[in-house]
């Protein structure tokens, strides 16, 4: 397994580092990751813009699907807002894989606070290319 390579991949995304993204556990078919939230994260509501919890929930989500081997790349996605989140507060994203077929997968997303009170709720389906990760880590990736 590779866990360590696609937690390096993803925690060195530009897009991930820019917003403050930790990928912080990755297991094939699972991966887990945070964001502790910023003034430039917050709406004009003062909650977090929905467009931050989507970009961490199909961060960790992405780190999931590639942890299966082959490089995965986002289909489709639906994303359900429950509750909002303030300037502050770390949210985390628990994705599981729920479905692998032979080229398409589904993976559903927790998004949630420290206490456990659940955001958001997103599902996606994923394409498996042919090609696999590399299986070690490498200083320019």
């Amino acid at each position: 397994m590779h866990e360590e390579y696609i937690k390096n991949i993803f925690n060195n995304c530009n897009v991930g580092k820019l917003l403050g993204i930790e990928v912080y556990e990755v297991k094939e078919g699972i991966a887990r990751g945070k964001l502790k939230l910023k003034k430039e994260h917050i709406n004009i509501f003062g909650n977090a813009h929905g467009g931050i919890l989507f970009t961490l929930a199909d961060h960790v989500g992405g780190a999931c699907g590639n942890s299966l081997g082959k490089k995965a790349v986002l289909v489709e996605s639906s994303i359900q807002y429950i509750k909002g989140a303030d300037e502050g507060d770390t949210v985390f994203a628990e994705a599981r894989l729920t479905h692998r077929g032979k080229k398409i997968g589904r993976i559903d997303i927790r998004i949630f606070r420290e206490n456990k009170d659940l955001l958001a709720l997103m599902h996606v389906v994923f394409f498996m290319r042919d090609d696999d990760h590399k299986t070690k880590i490498t200083e320019n990736i």
